[in-house]
This record gives structure tokens, C-alpha cells and sequence, in this order.
């Protein structure tokens, strides 16, 4: 009995010695858990992120140019009407005299305009209609690019 009683003694002795050492290696690690094999500041988050939660690079630009003004569009929408206005003029006259080709000039004075050039660059980004326009809208901006560019 006595002999058991030692070799209990030394089991448990072991298994204590065995849980306070474990207790003493899993306090050297600290608050730092990482599950993706690394440090969270240097991969940019845990769960093996590569960075996607990492800060995103300070090469972001403000790009006030990129939205439409309502000026510009009420702008556009009544130079759009005389031209339109003018066009079905030209239509309905039957022969070439003075009137069709005052309208002629006045159409191509009014779309060559610098003011008309300057209005459509603040309207088109990379030759596409800036954001914050309806479909109408960008419809409207293409159509005056298009008759621009054929005047």
C-alpha cells in the first residue's frame, strides 16, 4: 500500500510539475494571439488578412471636377434647346436663302463657343458624363459632345 501511495505521490507530483510549467509558457506569450502565423500590425489584421484590414494608402485625391454642377446642366439644358430650336428651322426651311444660313452660322457660333467648349469639359470626365447626372442628363451631355464635334 505504501508503495502505491509513493507512486500516486509521484504521478500527481509529475502532473502538477507538468500544468505549472505550461501555465509558466503560456504566460511569456502575452496579449499578442495571432491566428495567421504573424504579427497583427505587420499583416494588417488577424485571420491571415494579407492587409485587408490594413489603412488604405494616403494617395487618395479629392476630385471636386468629378461631380456635376446644377448650374452646368441648367446651363447645358438651355443651350441645348436653341439649339434644337434652331435645327428644326433649318429643317422646315425648303430652300437655301439668308435666314438658313444665318441659322447656320448662329448653330455652329453657338456650339464652337468657348463658352460651350468650357461648359462640356466641366460636364465630361475622360469623355464620359461626370457623376450625380440622371440618364437623361448624361444623355444630354453626349448629345452635345456628338453635335459639337460634328458642327
Amino acid at each position: 500500500m505504501l508503495a502505491r501511495r509513493a507512486a500516486y505521490a509521484a504521478s500527481t507530483a509529475f502532473r502538477r510539475s507538468a500544468t505549472c510549467q505550461w501555465r509558466t509558457l503560456s504566460s511569456y506569450s502575452g496579449d499578442n494571439v495571432t491566428y495567421s502565423g504573424g504579427q497583427e500590425g505587420t499583416q494588417g489584421g488577424f485571420y491571415g488578412s494579407g492587409g485587408a484590414r490594413s489603412k488604405a494608402a494616403p494617395n487618395l485625391h479629392h476630385r471636386p471636377e468629378a461631380v456635376a454642377s446644377q448650374e452646368d446642366i441648367e446651363r447645358l439644358k438651355a443651350v441645348m434647346e436653341d439649339v434644337m430650336g434652331m435645327e428644326s428651322e433649318l429643317a422646315k426651311a425648303n430652300s437655301l436663302n439668308a435666314r438658313t444660313i444665318e441659322i447656320k452660322g448662329n448653330l455652329k457660333k453657338t456650339l464652337s463657343s468657348p463658352a460651350m467648349m468650357e461648359l462640356l469639359n466641366r460636364l465630361e470626365i475622360q469623355s464620359e458624363p461626370v457623376w450625380g447626372l440622371t440618364q437623361k442628363e448624361r444623355d444630354l451631355v453626349r448629345s452635345a459632345r456628338r453635335k459639337v464635334n460634328t458642327c
